[in-house]
């Protein structure tokens, strides 16, 4: 096994800026006819934590037209991915959660909930320090979506339909550089 531990140095000067980017991408695991992996023997510590290859999607029911991911546009400055190490020794995973506020309960919100409620998912969201897209869910476990909306109340309430997701993964939200398409077109190409 190699050893790809990197330095973690720190620059004076340097800015480590938080968040995410406000546009996030899923699709459904049923979807996904070939999964990116992560290599069996990564040359080094960026390739130990990215996932090689492109998620493949299956046709639409047309038998013609690719299957595209899905857009949310999130309140980036509410949204937040997490991930902490579980389970035992020998035995460790990652549970990576990812909080997304949206502004809207219109009837895609109101979809998404009713749907994700029983759906296994996979998201894409790009961290805004890298600018890289991150992957939360993965091929060998559940990923569990709890979608809340809140209508609002007074005048000065918050409306909006808040996002939560969590997924068991061996790796804290693996680096992904390859095909994400949704309707408008290739939102990351893939690498070359």
């Amino acid at each position: 096994m190699a050893d790809n531990f990197g330095n973690l140095d720190w620059v004076d000067g340097q800015v480590s800026v938080p968040g995410i980017y406000p546009e996030l991408y899923f699709t459904t695991k049923n979807s996904i006819v070939a999964w990116p992996q992560l290599p069996d023997a990564p040359a080094d510590a960026a390739a130990e934590v990215t996932l090689a290859g492109n998620f493949t999607l299956g046709l639409e029911a047309d038998e013609v037209t690719s299957k595209v991911w899905k857009r949310v546009n999130c309140i980036d400055i509410k949204s937040q991915p997490t991930s902490e190490q579980q389970g035992e020794v020998r035995c460790k995973t990652y549970l990576n959660k990812l909080k997304v506020v949206v502004s809207l309960t219109n009837e895609e919100a109101t979809a998404l909930a009713k749907l994700a409620a029983n759906t296994d998912l996979v998201w894409a969201f790009r961290e805004r320090d890298s600018g890289k897209f991150r992957v939360c869910g993965s091929e060998k476990f559940m990923t569990v979506t709890k979608v809340t909306l809140d209508i609002g109340g007074a005048p000065t309430s918050e409306k909006g339909t808040t996002i939560e997701i969590e997924a068991v993964d061996v790796c804290p939200f693996p680096f992904y550089d390859g095909l994400i398409t949704d309707d408008a077109g290739e939102v990351n190409p893939a690498a070359v």
